[in-house]
């Protein structure tokens, strides 16, 4: 059965704030599902990304894989394949379509606060975990190539990237507004986590001239470094629930669910006018704290960037024909490495030719002669290698179905092997 590549996800246009909580990854839930599912022969590369927007499963297989993919993802969130699909589930076998949307999740297009260049940096996260765990390979190692040009070129040649509206941005001007809420009175603002947003959201609020902040994580190096770049506070985690009952304005992006709960927080000692901002997924503080205080979270801050956003929207036409340009850059790649796999036994042919060349010859040549050796059969290699390549490319692109391409390629692969 041929490959191609697929997607089942859910996301912030799918589902609200509680299920994408229910279906978020941890890293080393992620670990656990992509090596589970790279042990199926459905399967050949998969890729996972879970952020606060949207969990995703992308991976390249036959037309099994996904019955598996359903099975493995439900097992791990202890819930029924049917149930799955009834909270908002989506799937796409799709080749074109599965790849259009990997590239418009990777460069913000299909983000909350459009534009959100964070989804980038989280893309290269999950790129780095999937590679050290050895769960993809050529396939998803060039789509993520092909991407990243496309997000470097939107950066440089449109205002998609331009302006402040990420949600650190949109964090720190929220506690803007509601510090100016309480001008009379000297709001203390607590920042928990110094992960990649928590730290963004610390620069953003020094960049706004928000004063009186406090920062505390769980390893005081980086909180540490964190406060003094910045001129802040900082605070020992120990005493980081006693710091939250006297703070006016807590930002958590903690990972860790209802880290600030009933049994850490006397809620009676709560005042009513303090104001939680949750950036987890899953949501760290817990939603009982609504019927005593203000929460914030991720869903509530796209109101912050409206006129960024307004800007960002006017460039998507520009965006998209990047984004076109990258897929149509990567299916011509993808075209053509499927006639070097069909190959690969006369690429190693000619590999294996090249090598007792030279060991034949190199003992009754000088360096300079051997290097010159070594450069020619080099050259002879990658251009035998090129026009078969070209010459099969071209036969089966002057073939008008795929009935009658089948017997040609299954000829190919007899006479190479």
């Amino acid at each position: 059965m041929e490959n191609s590549f697929h997607t089942f996800y859910i996301s912030h246009k799918e589902a609200d704030v509680p299920t994408r909580e229910y279906f978020s990854l941890s890293e080393r839930e992620t670990e656990t599902l992509l090596l589970s599912l790279q042990q199926s022969e459905c399967i050949t590369e998969v890729f996972v990304i879970s952020t606060c927007n949207r969990t995703e499963i992308y991976w390249y297989g036959n037309e099994n894989s996904f019955k598996i993919v359903k099975e493995k993802f439900a097992q791990l969130k202890a819930i029924s394949t049917k149930e799955l699909i009834e909270t908002g589930f989506k799937y796409i076998d799709n080749s074109e379509q599965v790849i259009k949307r990997f590239f418009e999740i990777s460069v913000g297009v299909d983000s909350q606060i459009v534009g959100d260049w964070q989804i980038t940096y989280q893309i290269k996260q999950a790129y780095q975990l999937a590679d050290e765990l050895g769960t993809i390979g050529t396939y998803f190692h060039k789509l993520i190539s092909y991407v990243l040009q496309a997000s470097k070129k939107i950066t440089t040649q449109t205002v998609f990237r331009s302006g402040a509206a990420s949600v650190s941005f949109a964090t720190a001007d929220l506690v803007r507004q509601l510090s100016q809420q309480n001008e009379n009175k000297k709001n203390e603002i607590l920042v928990v986590g110094v992960g990649k947003i928590g730290s963004d959201t610390v620069r953003n609020l020094r960049k706004m001239g928000i004063k009186n902040v406090k920062i505390t994580n769980r390893t005081i190096g980086k909180s540490a470094m964190l406060a003094t770049e910045n001129a802040y506070e900082i605070v020992d985690f120990e005493h980081v629930f006693q710091e939250a009952q006297k703070a006016d304005i807590i930002i958590s992006s903690i990972s860790k669910p209802n880290f600030f709960n009933t049994t850490n927080i006397d809620v009676q000692k709560i005042c009513p006018n303090q104001h939680f901002i949750d950036l987890s997924m899953p949501r760290s503080i817990e939603s009982v704290f609504s019927d005593f205080v203000t929460i914030y979270n991720i869903d509530d801050l796209k109101e912050q960037t409206k006129a960024v956003r307004e800007e960002r929207i006017a460039a998507l036409p520009l965006v998209h024909q990047i984004i076109k340009n990258g897929i149509d850059d990567f299916e011509k790649w993808k075209d053509e490495y499927q006639y070097v796999i069909l190959l690969q036994p006369f690429k190693k042919a000619l590999e294996d030719l090249k090598s007792n060349i030279s060991n034949k010859y190199s003992s009754e040549l000088n360096d300079k002669n051997r290097e010159l050796m070594m450069q020619m059969l080099t050259d002879f290699t990658q251009k035998a290698m090129r026009i078969p390549v070209v010459n099969l490319k071209n036969h089966l692109n002057n073939t008008s179905t795929t009935d009658s391409q089948k017997p040609f390629l299954d000829t190919i692969q007899q006479l190479f092997s």
